[in-house]
């Protein structure tokens, strides 16, 4: 196992992270009729994206082949199908929803920053993309207003 392996792993559990999140805002806002909601959700998914284009650098950088998918995993689904129904239904405050979607991504890299098997130099990547992640409780607080518009 080279040296980078481990830092290459964890990068790429981030970039899957990441793209699961970005794939739940796309399908969101594909399926919402309202235009406001689907041009913020676009928004978001773009900005999880650009981090994913930064990480894969990062990942080529140290000889590994970047996650091109997301996982599949039942958890981040469920996430955004609750979503979805919030933006369609609004059974459940919209804000909730993202804010858990949210909070897993931030979580990931949470654990990450605070893993001392990684390099110092990708531990700095983790936590300047941990500072990168779109999520403030104004941009949620914006997107919640709009349902009541």
């Amino acid at each position: 196992m080279s040296a980078n392996a481990h830092d290459i792993k964890v990068l790429n559990g981030l970039i899957e992270a990441l793209i699961d999140c970005a794939d739940g805002y796309t399908e969101a806002a594909r399926d919402t009729p309202e235009p406001r909601y689907s041009q913020w959700l676009d928004r978001r998914a773009s900005q999880y994206l650009a981090l994913v284009e930064t990480l894969k650098a990062e990942v080529r950088a140290r000889g590994g082949a970047p996650e091109d998918n997301g996982s599949i995993l039942a958890k981040a689904s469920r996430a955004f199908s609750g979503f979805k129904q919030a933006v369609l239904g609004h059974q459940t405050p919209i804000f909730q929803m993202i804010q858990s979607a949210e909070d897993q991504v931030r979580g990931r890299f949470e654990k990450a920053s605070a893993d001392t098997e990684l390099s110092v130099t990708t531990r700095d990547i983790v936590r300047r993309g941990l500072e990168q992640l779109p999520l403030s409780q104004e941009d949620l607080s914006e997107l919640d207003a709009m349902g009541h518009s």
